[in-house]
């Protein structure tokens, strides 16, 4: 074959080999949108301090089964309160029932009591007092009992349990305030869909409270924090210097200072995000 008609076929090698390249940075591209996709983790303010964190199969409700307590603070509507306690889709996936304590702006017993009731693939770990509360407004606790696990670590101690697509660190933290000396407040690392979520309760703003944990070493992606604990330089420098978290969304505002909070922290706390709105949603 000479040179002239070796050309044509020379082209023709050349062409499928652009061809076949682009193709495949054509499937490559096509294909990172959805594995992006399938990678995010989907945050739902619940009211007060309840989220609902979601990732693929899995979901991990932190105190979100809570019902009307006082002005001062939010609560799920009557719609959305009935759509969790009958376990209701979308909230018939979650896994894990999560409460920091026992104050009815984070919990209610019956309610916890009705969703395992009618979720029978969700399991509630929390203390001692959260799971007597349970047991003492659940008329059918002996029905729920085997989805209940009480775990409540010491002050400045932790548990760690390692659940199918959700690892969780269990925190042993003093609740804010002397005259709540008595409550069982715990505070949780929750790691799904390759994120690290903290949540805190109320617990106590001093840096022995968090000492023993080293959660600035964490990795923390998103930190729930009590509006308060952002009041101040103070306050926002302990944030940082405690947890590193990447996002910190503020949590437990005043439904009637929300509007206030969200445009004075657009200025003292650029990034921050405040809950305010029952059943936003944030992806992470």
């Amino acid at each position: 074959m000479t040179q002239v008609q070796r050309l044509p076929v020379f082209i023709a090698a050349m062409v499928c080999i652009v061809l076949s390249l682009c193709r495949t940075d054509g499937t490559a591209e096509r294909n990172a949108t959805p594995q992006a996709k399938s990678n995010s983790v989907t945050v739902t303010y619940i009211g007060n301090e309840g989220v609902l964190i979601s990732s693929g199969e899995h979901q991990v409700l932190i105190d979100g089964l809570h019902r009307e307590y006082k002005p001062d603070y939010a609560f799920p509507s009557p719609a959305l309160l009935t759509a969790l306690e009958t376990a209701h889709e979308p909230y018939n996936k979650i896994d894990l029932i999560l409460v920091s304590h026992v104050h009815l702006d984070h919990f209610h017993g019956q309610s916890i009591g009705l969703h395992l009731k009618n979720n029978k693939s969700a399991q509630l770990i929390s203390s001692e007092q959260i799971v007597s509360g349970v047991k003492e407004k659940s008329a059918n606790f002996a029905e729920i009992s085997g989805q209940v696990r009480q775990v409540t670590p010491e002050w400045k101690s932790l548990s760690t349990i390692e659940l199918e697509g959700i690892n969780l660190k269990i925190l042993g933290l003093h609740h804010s305030g002397a005259n709540f000396s008595w409550v069982q407040n715990l505070g949780h690392v929750i790691e799904i869909g390759g994120r690290k979520f903290l949540h805190i309760g109320d617990a106590d703003m001093t840096a022995e409270n968090f000492s023993s944990f080293n959660l600035s070493k964490e990795d923390i992606d998103v930190a729930f924090i009590p509006y308060w604990f952002l009041l101040s330089d103070n306050g926002r420098a302990f944030v940082r210097d405690q947890f590193r978290p990447k996002q910190i969304v503020a949590v437990h505002v005043p439904p009637a200072e929300a509007e206030k909070i969200t445009s004075d922290f657009a200025k003292s706390n650029p990034g921050t995000i405040v809950f305010s709105k029952i059943l936003e949603t944030k992806n992470f």
